[in-house]
């Protein structure tokens, strides 16, 4: 089973337990319109993961991990401040995608394919690793 298969049977899955649970019962408010909400959301992060460097992740269980976090973030926030929790779902998405463009102009690596991989792959790792400030220049430049 491969990953974008992987991700779509969790998510509906999820979507099903949500449409399924007696919401309500201890105070929480859920209206038929949090689903909309939940697809916007799934659909947004399924694009711009696939887009902008989602592929990359290793181990490879974290992919459909984060999807499931970033939805149960997503459905919190629903219950708790309803639509401003759009707020979330586009800007969570939207800064991440300028943090990708940003820093991949910067290490001269394409935004759109993360070609040069091995060079989109340094970077990576130096930042999930919280070396922000060498920024400059990766080996494969030197």
């Amino acid at each position: 089973m491969n990953l974008f298969t992987t991700i779509v049977l969790y998510s509906i899955l999820l979507t099903g337990l949500i449409i399924w649970a007696p919401w309500g019962d201890h105070g929480e408010n859920f209206n038929f319109y949090h689903i909309y909400y939940l697809i916007a959301a799934v659909l947004i992060w399924l694009f711009s993961y696939r887009f902008f460097g989602g592929r990359f992740v290793r181990p490879k269980w974290k992919q459909p991990g984060k999807l499931i976090a970033y939805l149960l973030i997503t459905f919190v926030l629903l219950l708790t401040i309803g639509h401003f929790a759009s707020i979330f779902i586009i800007g969570h998405q939207a800064l991440g995608g300028i943090g990708h463009y940003y820093i991949c102009k910067q290490h001269d690596i394409d935004f759109w394919t993360c070609q040069p991989e091995e060079k989109y792959l340094e970077v990576t790792e130096r930042w999930a690793a919280g070396n922000f400030k060498d920024n400059t220049k990766t080996k494969t430049d030197a």
